[in-house]
């Protein structure tokens, strides 16, 4: 949203006048310009949406006494996960299907909700929490001003809902917000616009814009203009994916809180887990909770749980085989690090502990990476086999 006008009014107007009326209109306030805001872009998504946040919300707690027992025990049980999942998979992916079936000049022309992805999540997270008793005492204004938080509804990050309201200050304006919030929108927007810019710049003199544009003529790079392309792809990715959390955490400290950060300088990984523990944070902290531990205490088996979370995580990006393909392809990663890591304890490696060693490992994990994006590089612009050629070439395998 950052390209619009309307959006930088919303940054100067909204914590100007939020921070003006009383503390206990605050909540109510930024709930309703949150919305106001998401309107403009989504009118009949954010009915839907507003309907379904409704029904979680009050169908947690209905009263016995006015309300049938299948309603009530409804409300206690998981049928609310279940509809938020349901719901997301419905708006997710089946326009998808639909125009797969129908073909791309199909008369079928659905669009996938906007934010939908960060929404269901988040709301998937209040219903279970809820069911668990793990969330603190709170009302309506509370809960639609952090499900609808405008600042981070599209792109993220997953803020959880505690968090959310154990890191809000409301009740006293300081300076320190807006120069906080500031500086952050400020880094968002370097790394978009100027060192974006300028990788993307590397990119066209190393050859191609993207990796979709080399994999048309594929044959005419080199080895090292291949890899060259794929670590460049990726620095873009990371300054474009992190410039918008940048401006989102920032954006949302104009208004007193403090949002779950996403990224944790993730080419300083050391390994495929490391890197996890420092890209798309709260993505990774939502499966792990969700998805993998489910997964593992029914199969109890680590890597086939870390291989299906991952592959699930592709697919919540988008359903496609690319994007399958990249969740497998970390999912995999991660399975065969946990076997390597049982080896090297076992039989006391420790040539990645050394100064070399940790060099050398920054450098697998990030063209470990790297290659991945060979996938996710030819969403909706080139087949999958087009992505493992690209794979097969990096290596120098003419195919």
């Amino acid at each position: 949203m950052i390209q619009y006008e309307i959006w930088w009014l919303y940054l100067i107007a909204a914590p100007t006048i939020y921070w003006l009326i009383p503390a206990a209109y605050r909540a109510w306030f930024l709930s309703a310009i949150s919305l106001v805001l998401l309107a403009y872009f989504a009118k009949l998504d954010l009915v839907l949406m507003c309907g379904l946040a409704l029904v979680v919300f009050y169908g947690r707690g209905l009263d016995e006494k006015r309300w049938p027992e299948w309603a009530v025990r409804a409300g206690k049980s998981t049928a609310l996960a279940w509809l938020v999942f349901i719901y997301f998979i419905v708006s997710k992916y089946i326009p998808t299907i639909a125009k797969m079936v129908a073909g791309q000049a199909s008369f079928i022309d659905f669009a996938v909700p906007l934010g939908v992805s960060y929404f269901s999540f988040k709301l998937l997270h209040y219903a279970i929490e809820n069911r668990r008793g793990n969330l603190p005492a709170h009302g309506l204004d509370d809960f639609i001003s952090w499900l609808f938080l405008a600042p981070i509804f599209t792109a993220g990050p997953i803020e959880r809902f505690d968090h959310f309201l154990h890191n809000r200050e409301v009740v006293t304006f300081k300076f320190k917000f807006i120069r906080e919030g500031v500086e952050r929108i400020a880094v968002g927007l370097v790394k978009k616009y100027m060192l974006g810019m300028l990788v993307l710049e590397a990119m066209q003199q190393m050859g191609s814009p993207s990796i979709f544009a080399m994999a048309r003529h594929l044959d005419d790079f080199s080895v090292l203009q291949i890899w060259g392309l794929l670590f460049l792809s990726f620095l873009y990715l990371y300054l474009d994916f992190s410039a918008y959390s940048d401006i989102a955490i920032g954006s949302s400290r104009l208004f007193g809180l403090r949002i779950m950060e996403n990224f944790n300088l993730p080419f300083l990984a050391t390994s495929l887990p490391d890197f996890w523990q420092r890209w798309h944070m709260t993505l990774a902290q939502w499966v792990r909770t969700y998805i993998y531990m489910s997964i593992i205490g029914l199969t109890r088996n680590p890597y086939w749980a870390v291989i299906i979370s991952f592959t699930m995580m592709g697919l919540w990006h988008a359903a496609s085989p690319h994007w399958a393909a990249w969740g497998m392809w970390h999912g995999v990663g991660l399975a065969i690090f946990v076997m390597w890591h049982r080896y090297a304890t076992r039989h006391k490696v420790r040539f990645f502990k050394t100064r070399i060693g940790g060099i050398s490992a920054r450098i697998l994990t990030l063209s470990y990476v790297s290659l991945g994006g060979a996938f996710t590089g030819l969403y909706q612009h080139g087949s999958i086999w087009d992505s493992f050629r690209i794979m097969l070439h990096a290596f120098g395998i003419r195919v």
